[in-house]
């Protein structure tokens, strides 16, 4: 078994993967950094005894960290403490398992988003037509908006994408940054008639725009509307936001809109790949 870790700035999503078989977990734990001693008793009810890590040779822990040396670090210690030997820390690469990256400097692009894109691109491999494009959102404590272009010869390309600050990252700064205005958490509507509705609307209006823009962006680059897949925790916000967008902007261009597919954890995914390949 090999364990997969996605360090993100809030939370530690912990998977795990059986590289000769390629079984995956059922359902992945979120955790954040001062809740590592959980592991131990996640990974047991997670049917992926520790004996069977502790007895494998080789690579035990593969991991994406955005989260700074210190989370790191503390991560390192609670799988030693395991018995399993270091994290295998990755980096972005210039092009891995028919993916390539069209950052201009490939090492500058996020480890999560890397991942997070291989696992959408190992997906769309499976389950969708080679010549479709893609755009991946993530809405974590950042929102990522990142396209992948259509297979050719085997190849997709990520051909960039644009980050802004997530749902709850602007709530907050609302409340941390003026004088009267509290941390929402009301319903968006067409017109709200109170604090909370109205922060909540403004901020599922400005994450669905992003997403907007980088989806019209994408449908003229490529020719054809890509596909939409949503990851993160603050997806909720502005799903329906964005949903009514789509379709109001595929009516105006007389389109079908697209559906919107939902990821839980395309870094794991990616990580994945590395355990049953590498």
């Amino acid at each position: 078994m090999t364990l997969l870790i996605d360090s993100g700035n809030t939370r530690i999503k912990l998977g795990w993967c059986h590289p000769l078989t390629g079984v995956r977990e059922d359902q992945a734990v979120s955790l954040h950094a001062d809740q590592l001693d959980q592991l131990a008793s996640w990974l047991e009810a997670a049917h992926a005894p520790l004996q069977t890590f502790a007895n494998q040779k080789g690579v035990q822990a593969l991991g994406v960290n955005v989260a700074g040396p210190q989370v790191q670090a503390q991560i390192d210690a609670a799988v030693r403490r395991l018995g399993l030997g270091p994290v295998r820390w990755l980096q972005a690469q210039e092009q891995v398992f028919g993916l390539h990256n069209d950052y201009e400097q490939a090492s500058q692009l996020g480890a999560d988003r890397w991942a997070a894109l291989l696992g959408l691109s190992d997906l769309l491999a499976q389950e969708h037509p080679d010549e479709q494009g893609a755009l991946l959102i993530s809405f974590g404590t950042a929102t990522t908006i990142d396209l992948l272009g259509p297979a050719q010869n085997g190849i997709r390309h990520f051909l960039g994408g644009s980050i802004l600050p997530g749902p709850s990252l602007m709530l907050a700064s609302l409340k941390q940054n003026t004088a009267q205005l509290p941390q929402a958490h009301g319903q968006t509507a067409a017109f709200p008639r109170n604090t909370q509705s109205a922060i909540s609307t403004g901020v599922a209006a400005a994450q669905a725009g992003a997403v907007l823009r980088q989806w019209e962006k994408g449908r003229q680059h490529l020719g054809h509307s890509p596909l939409i897949f949503l990851a993160g925790g603050g997806r909720a916000l502005a799903q329906q936001e964005l949903s009514e967008q789509l379709h109001h902007h595929c009516r105006l261009i007389a389109i079908a809109p697209p559906t919107l597919y939902e990821l839980d954890t395309p870094a794991l995914r990616g990580l994945a790949l590395f355990a049953c390949r590498n």
